[in-house]
């Protein structure tokens, strides 16, 4: 039962914690760089030939 009752806090932490992260919405090129906009608003920028990180 101890085990349960673990195993579903922990699940629900860690729901919560990834709710904090901000997934990747859109990318775009621009010249040499390229652009990466997150769904808690944040925007970085990359060189060209990078890819942009499913979350930040």
């Amino acid at each position: 039962m101890k085990r349960l009752l673990f195993i579903i806090v922990l699940s629900i932490l860690l729901t919560y914690s990834f709710a904090f992260a901000g997934v990747l919405l859109s990318e775009w090129t621009d010249a040499m760089n390229r652009y990466c906009k997150y769904s808690d608003g944040t925007i970085i920028t990359l060189s060209f030939g990078s890819t942009c990180p499913s979350t930040n």
